[in-house]
């Protein structure tokens, strides 16, 4: 690991509590910027903090131009810091039209957009959620944008569903988000990203007050990791997905096989695996 995956890697641990701290320090990673894929990974960490958390649309972009400005990026580089500072102005101007981006790029800018005004500027989020959602629906599925489309909308319904309360409006984008998050990995992923876009929608469709939907999408979640092969940590959050709303639905035969096979697959689990999921674990069984 190197002084750039070092300085990026503490950076993401501490942004969620710490935006503005880790903010302040973003210009103490250029001087560690050394190759192309350096610059992506400030780019995107650039975007995400000064964008989602702190709405700081034009200092975003100003950073941006900086490391631009170091001259060490290649083609890759290049293509993320224009993805970013499109998805920027996006954001601060509802005028904003692409020129020269392709496709798969406008695609990709569009819903980094959607996800960054998520949380603050919930109707503008589904505008640019439902736009990339066109654009998407003309790409090939193995394309870029396919992925991108259903990682930022996962996201999106991730972040939605922290919010406590959430308005009308909100519901809305985090289950149409899932939906989305859904019918790309369907296109574009593995089994396992299908799965866990089922569990997204669960666990939305509960927070929702939907314990009926949120049922039928842990079912299918449930199925699909018992059809390929039942892997201990899939299993584990098929379990919570089936519990949340048998709980809910006062189903206690249900709540208490989905607990023990938590249980079970929890012990399956490798130490590293078990230290992240035992506060799941916990709450399952509380």
């Amino acid at each position: 690991m190197d002084a750039l995956d070092t300085f990026v890697d503490r950076a993401w641990s501490d942004h969620a509590e710490q935006p503005s701290a880790v903010a302040a320090r973003l210009t103490e990673g250029l001087s560690l910027v050394e190759n192309d894929d350096h610059v992506s990974r400030l780019a995107m960490l650039a975007h995400h903090v000064l964008g989602e958390h702190l709405r700081q649309w034009n200092e975003a972009v100003s950073f941006l131009t900086v490391l631009a400005s170091r001259g060490v990026h290649g083609e890759g580089g290049a293509a993320t810091l224009a993805r970013c500072q499109a998805s920027l102005r996006l954001c601060s101007d509802v005028m904003y039209e692409f020129t020269t981006m392709g496709e798969s790029d406008q695609c990709r800018a569009t819903v980094m957009a959607a996800c960054n005004l998520a949380a603050t500027d919930t109707a503008r989020a589904r505008t640019l959620l439902e736009n990339a959602v066109v654009r998407a629906s003309a790409l090939p599925d193995v394309d870029p944008g396919v992925r991108s489309l259903a990682a930022f909308s996962n996201n999106i319904a991730g972040s939605l569903r922290e919010l406590d309360p959430l308005s009308t409006e909100q519901r809305d984008v985090m289950i149409r988000a899932a939906q989305v998050a859904r019918a790309q990995w369907e296109r574009a992923g593995t089994w396992r990203e299908v799965e866990r876009a089922e569990y997204r929608l669960s666990v939305c469709w509960l927070a929702a007050g939907d314990a009926k939907r949120a049922m039928q999408h842990a079912k299918a979640c449930d199925s699909i990791v018992q059809q390929n092969g039942s892997e201990p940590l899939e299993l584990f959050f098929a379990a919570e997905a089936l519990a949340l709303p048998a709980r809910a639905l006062s189903d206690e035969q249900g709540h208490s096989k989905a607990i023990a096979t938590a249980q079970a697959a929890f012990a399956a689990l490798q130490p590293e695996d078990q230290a992240w999921c035992r506060a799941t674990l916990e709450k399952l069984t509380s």
